[in-house]
This record gives structure tokens, sequence and C-alpha cells, in this order.
């Protein structure tokens, strides 16, 4: 009988913090998890995940301990199993399970939800997450990722037979359905059936609108003795039990076949038998396809000998070469493992492609948000920022504003919100520019763009949910661009534009909602635009609009440097009624970080206020105790003004006084433009999520994963330190964008 091998591999890992750390090259993280007196592994402080997508918009969350949670085409509006967002209790929609026959034991491959007698090593990596375990003397090995070109997820299992003897085995998959938003919705209308020709367990919900057209399936890709299936999950998981103690795994020899309406399981079970020292693979898929009849044929691709493991090379490959477009060396590893590898992986495989994470299930474009990942990612492939301007642009109303966010559906609609949001539209003319600068390609203004049409909102309606239509009109892309200049050239009392219900902070959405309050930060960003702006119209020979632009511009200017700056910084924002809001007259948020920065970054700020700024920032929101760059100081709490719902966070958390990585970022690029290179690679080193999590007790303080940026630090006891909402974050792109043209 072979003997079992140390608790984990003898591999060196960078920054090892007792749960895990990095590979030599930085492009895997590896999570050791070993097996505890009480029986169970020795969890991470919250669960560290990893994010599986592709282009098609379908794709997979895992955790480290074996949670799966897949979606296909929407990852809010239809996920295959649920999404649960618990990170207390990591619950497993997607399990995995083996059954020794002889010995009638049970346990998982993966940490979760039944762990086995031994340890078990994870590592996350670019595309794909692999789990690594020994116990009763097999060597179990999983891998789980998602093919570059089919809409699934694929879990491999290799098993080895370390024993002197045969041993009989079975491995199971069960999956909770969904097939749409929200369980308890869908599980009435859910009918499933065994497809003999594709032997596959298939699912379908008609009820599920757009998206009524897939056929959902779970299927076996690799050959064994048996083959047993059920889609009852009473019958599967059991009554008052949960996945840790499946009735069927302790109760019934094989599943039950059983298939039909409101069943709402996709249970398989594989029976093997591994002589000793057999090595066999066993490959799990679960998926959709909108192309029912040509399901037998997909997965006998997918069964073809080789095709697995040519689909996860695939996937290997891609990321290589993805990330190696755009490398950077700052000289800091805790800076240079995130940017060449985890960054640029974060920014397109969660927030463009997936659009969901751990404690987000979004699935809906940002209008802004993603406008900026591209744009980050324009030094790796400029095509996907090309592409994405064009896409926001077709979600453009007549009126020359944008869905704030919108859903796209298989038929090619969008459903999203219309807001009064001040920044959103200029993000396209802001990207666009950046575009041409970098690519030479101006042409890009010259693409036909459709736009929509809908209701407009009503006095006092700050937003709206709707289904626009098709305007019947396009105009180029210029002309996209010139209508959200034009539109947001309208000022106010102090020369200043308008806040609506909201610029970049979206917390701070009753600032301005009564249509008088004014946005500092907002002159600031329009003031840079139409800088960039003003050569693009004057190349059409556009010349009235850019002397149009030129004015404007200079009054902003103006406006800014007078009733926007504070005696020894830039102020915020006014309210409705009148009052100043980032000043030190104000009662709370005496200081916001976005101003200072982008003060700094658009040229607002010249000569000795250059300098100013970045002291007022380094003294009042630079937090070096606990690492952090704080948004605004002092955090709302008590003032009798409404910003909005940013004053019902804890002050020290998110937006409310805590670091809002985004703006964070903004900041190390200021001090970086202003000629103080080596102050901003501090600061970046200083808010990376490795050197928070460099220590064991650094990683039980900021909890979160230490290989992926997150939206958000708290800034106040007892959390001090915390990472808060990681993966579906912005800052990923910025991150990446200040270190290659800031810091480098």
């Amino acid at each position: 009988v072979c003997t079992l091998p140390p608790h984990h591999t003898a591999e060196i890992l960078q920054y090892e913090n007792s749960y895990g750390g990095f590979n030599a090259d930085g492009s895997e993280y590896v999570i050791r998890l070993p097996k505890q007196s009480n029986g169970r592994v020795k969890p991470t402080p919250l669960p560290w995940s990893n994010v599986l997508a592709n282009a098609h918009n379908s794709g997979c969350i895992v955790t480290e301990s074996g949670a799966l949670h897949t979606f296909v085409q929407n990852s809010r509006e239809h996920r295959l199993p649920p999404w649960h967002n618990d990170p207390v209790i990591d619950p497993q929609g997607e399990a995995f399970y083996i059954r020794d026959e002889d010995a009638g034991l049970y346990w998982s491959p993966m940490p979760g939800p039944v762990s086995g007698a031994g340890d078990y090593e994870v590592r996350h990596g670019l595309g794909y997450s692999h789990f690594q375990h020994i116990s009763t003397d097999l060597e179990q090995r999983s891998t789980v990722f998602v093919p570059l070109d089919v809409t699934c997820r694929i879990v491999r299992i290799e098993l080895r037979n370390l024993a002197d003897q045969p041993r009989r085995l079975s491995v199971f998959n069960v999956n909770h359905l969904v097939l749409g938003a929200v369980p308890k919705d869908t599980a009435p209308h859910l009918e499933t059936a065994w497809d003999a020709s594709a032997h596959a367990l298939v699912a379908r919900n008609p009820q599920a609108g757009a998206f009524a057209g897939g056929t959902a399936y779970a299927a076996l890709l690799s050959p064994a003795e048996a083959v047993y299936h059920s889609s009852d999950r009473a019958r599967v998981i059991g009554q008052s039990r949960s996945a840790a103690n499946p009735y069927a795994l302790e109760h019934s020899a094989t599943l039950d076949g059983r298939t039909g309406k409101s069943l709402d399981c996709a249970a398989l079970q594989a029976h093997i038998t591994l002589e000793p020292g057999d090595v066999r693979t066993l490959s799990f898929v679960l998926g959709e396809t909108n192309d029912a009849a040509g399901l037998a044929t997909l997965l006998n691709d997918l069964r073809h000998p080789g095709a697995v493991d040519a689909a996860l090379a695939q996937v290997q490959a891609f990321w290589q070469d993805f990330t190696a477009q755009a490398q950077v060396h700052t000289g800091k590893p805790e800076v240079d493992i995130l940017v060449n590898h985890w960054l640029p992986y974060q920014a397109l495989v969660c927030r463009i492609w997936a659009r969901t994470a751990y404690y987000q299930s979004g699935g809906a474009f940002g209008f802004r948000d993603q406008l900026q990942d591209a744009l980050n990612l324009i030094r790796h492939d400029a095509k996907l920022t090309r592409q994405q301007i064009l896409l926001n642009a077709a979600n453009q109303f007549v009126e020359g504003d944008v869905l704030h966010w919108w859903h796209p559906y298989p038929d090619g609609s969008s459903r999203g919100i219309r807001t009064r949001f001040s920044d959103d539209l200029l993000w396209m003319p802001y990207a666009t520019a950046k575009y041409i600068q970098h690519t030479g390609e101006s042409s890009i203004l010259d693409e036909q763009v459709r736009y929509l049409s809908g209701a407009l909102l009503e006095e006092g309606e700050d937003e709206r949910f709707m289904v626009p239509t098709e305007s019947g009109t396009q105009g180029d892309l210029y002309d996209h661009c010139c209508r959200t200049l034009d539109r947001s050239l309208k000022t106010g009392a102090h020369g200043l534009p308008l806040m609506g219900t909201g610029d970049w902070n979206d917390g701070m959405n009753r600032v301005g909602r009564e249509g008088k309050g004014e946005s500092v930060w907002v002159g600031m960003f329009l003031y840079a635009i139409l800088g960039d702006f003003i050569p693009l119209c004057e190349a059409r020979r556009d010349i009235a609009r850019a002397e149009k632009y030129r004015a404007h511009r200079a009054k902003l200017f103006e406006a800014l440097n007078t009733e926007g700056w504070d005696g020894d910084w830039y102020r915020r924002a006014w309210y409705d009624n009148g009052a100043v809001l980032g000043s030190k007259t104000s009662d709370e948020c005496q200081i916001d970080t976005l101003a200072q920065a982008w003060a700094v970054l658009t040229g607002t700020a010249t000569g000795e206020r250059v300098e100013q700024v970045l002291s007022a920032m380094d003294a009042r929101l630079i937090d070096k105790d606990v690492g952090i760059i704080r948004l605004l100081t002092p955090a709302f709490d008590q003032t009798p003004h409404d910003p909005g719902y940013i004053k019902g966070y804890v002050a020290g958390v998110r937006e409310n006084g805590g670091q809002y990585t985004h703006a964070a970022l903004w900041a190390v690029m200021a001090f970086a433009q202003a000629g103080r290179k080596d102050k901003a690679l501090e600061l970046l080193s200083m808010i990376s999520p490795i050197r928070h999590a460099a220590t064991q007790q650094g990683a039980e303080r900021y909890m979160t994963e230490p290989y992926v940026i997150a939206a958000d630090v708290y800034g106040v006891e007892p959390h001090n330190g915390r990472g808060g909402w990681t993966w579906y974050t912005g800052s990923a792109g910025w991150m990446m964008t200040a270190a290659a043209n800031s810091v480098a």
C-alpha cells in the first residue's frame, strides 16, 4: 500500500501567510487546507474565489471550498444553479462526491461539501482552479474550467488507486437547477428529461422569458461502467438535509432515474472500478445550448479522446498570451504579480465577460463601468476597447443621455435604467478620445451606431427601469459623443456642471437631485474631455463646435479655480440648498480624494496648487497605519444634510470614509503625474492586497483574497484594514494603468 505524501507540495510560496501564497511566477495562488482535529479542513478567513468565464458571457465562480456557481448568457438573469453570496456557510449548489462502494464511505474530492480524511491543496489560476487531495489510498486531482467556445463549465476529476486491491467507486455530481434568477420562482416551471441520443440529463424552463429557448444539460464526458441519473432533489439530497449529508449517497445504491416537471436537480452517478495503480479521469459538464438538436454533436465532440485536455490547454494558453501583451516591472513584486497576471485577468474575465463575482451578481453592463475596464485593457487588446465603445454608444438615447446600466438579452434588446447621473454619458467621449490617442485610429468616429428611444423621466423622478426601443435613427460615433457633451454644458450658480442624482460617487445621489446642486469633480472631468475632444472637432472641420467647447472649457477652468477652490484643496460639490461639500467649513466630508486627484490629473490645478492638494491628501486622506487611502474625511454620520445613500454606510466603510480603491488609484496617478513617482510606487505597494495579506495576522485582518484587488477596504475599528467587495471592481483596470502609465 502506498503511503500518503506530505500534507502539501514542498513548493516554496511567495508571500506565504499560513493560508497560502503565490507560486514562483505569480500566476497561481496556492491555498493549503490542512485537516484539523475537529474533522474539518482549516478554512480561509472568508471564501477565496476564482471567476472563470468566456466571451460568450458564460462561466463559473469557484471558491477554495469547491463551491461552484455556473451561469450562461447572463450571470444574474440566467443562473443554472443558484448564486448564494453567503460567506459564512459558502453553500454548495454544485457538489461532487466519491463513494467507496465496498467500504460504504463517501467524501468530496474538493474540500466541500464533505471533506475527506486528508489535507487539500487548491490552486487558483488564470482560467482554472485545481484541487488536490489524498485519502483512503486514493489520489484525487480535480480541475474546474470554462472552455473558450462552449457555454458550459467542466470539472475534470483524475483518480489514482494507491492501494494494492481494486476499488469499486461511484463518482457523483449533484446540481441544484434554477435556470433563471431565483430558485423559488423557477422551480415549478422546470422540465427535465433524459436525452438518450446525447447521453445527458437535460432541463428547460419555458417561463424563462428571453432565455426560454435554452436547453440546459448535465453529462459525463468519460467512459464508465455505468451511469445513473436523477432530477428529484428530494430523493437525492433528501428532506431536511443538505449537500453535506445527501440521502442518496447514504441510502441508495444507484440514482433513481426520475425526471419530469417541477424537478429541480441534475444529478449524475458514474460507477467505475480502479485496479491497483490505475488512473482514470472522469469529466462532468454542466451547460446550456440554444441548439437542442445539436446537443448530441456538441457532447460527442467533447467526448472525443483528448478533447477536454485540449480545451483546458486552450484556456491556459489564451490567458498566458493575453497577460503577456503588456508587462510591467516596478521592482515591487507585490505590485508586479498583480499587474502582470491577476489584474488583466480580473478586468476581462470578471468585469467584461462574467459581470459577476462572489459578492455581486450583476449580469448587466454599466455604462461607465465596462467602458473604464475596456479602456484600461487597451494595452492588452485595443479591439476590446473599440468594441466596448461602440456597444455603449448603441445604448444612448436620442436625447444624448444613456442607460446607467442594462442587461443584454439574446434577441439583441436592452433592459436597464434611465437616470439623471451626470457622469455616465461623459465616459464615452473620454474613452473615445483616449482610444484615438493610443491607436491613432480616428476612423472609429465614422462608425454608425443606433440611438434608443424611451419615455423621458418625469419631474421629480430619479430613475426608471425600462425596455427602450430602437429609435429608427442612427449617427456616427462623433455625433454620439457630441450629443453627450452638448447635454453636459449646462451649469449652476457657481458655473459648474449640475450633479443630478449622482456623479462618479453613486452614493451621493441626493446632493443635486432637485436640479441645483453642482459637482466640482464633473467640472474637472468635463474640462479634461473637452481638451481632448476639441482637436477632434477641428480635424472634422466642425469649427463652430470646437469654439463653443473651447469657450466653455475656459469658463470651467475659471470656476473651478475660484468657486471650486477652498484655500488648501478643491471642494467636492454644492447641495441643492447651496451648502458646500468638501470644504473646511463643512461639518463632515471636508476633503474628498476624488476632487484632489482629478485636479492634478486634468490640469485643473496648476503651479503651487498641485503641491497643495497633494499635501492635503497626504496629511488627511492617506492612512499609513491602516494601509489605505480614504475616499473622504470625516465620514458622514451626524450631518443634517442628506448626501444620499452613502450616509447609510457605517462611518469608515466603503465610500463613506473607507478606501474606495478607484479613487485611491487616481490619487496614486496624481502623485506620479506631479513627478513624485517614488511616492506613487510607495502608495501602490501600500494598498496592494498582497501587502495587506502578507502575514497570517495580515490575512486574518484583511480576510479577502490576496490575489485580486478589492473595491473597498474598511477604515474603522474593529474592521480597520478589512477587504470589502472583491473581484467585481473596476479598480483592477485602474491599478494596471496606474502601474504602467504612472509608476513603471
